[in-house]
């Protein structure tokens, strides 16, 4: 049981939702996602709707990239 199941708080400054995922510092910045996050995070807990904004940005910037530069 991971700390998503036991009911961490999204970590974007301001939001109080339940996170439903959990990526790593490194991809968040990767991504280019322009959202504050709250300070000391080596993990980035994401809610439902900041996780489906960092996944539209890592599509657009990281995936796409990687994917057709092969």
């Amino acid at each position: 049981m991971g700390r998503v199941d036991k009911g961490v708080k999204c970590s974007v400054e301001g939001c109080d939702n339940d996170a439903v995922r959990s990526i790593s510092l490194e991809n968040y910045k990767r991504s280019g996602v322009n959202l504050k996050l709250k300070e000391g995070t080596k993990r980035v807990y994401l809610c439902r709707e900041h996780y489906k904004e960092y996944k539209k940005n890592y599509r657009r910037n990281v995936w796409r990239v990687e994917r057709f530069t092969r």
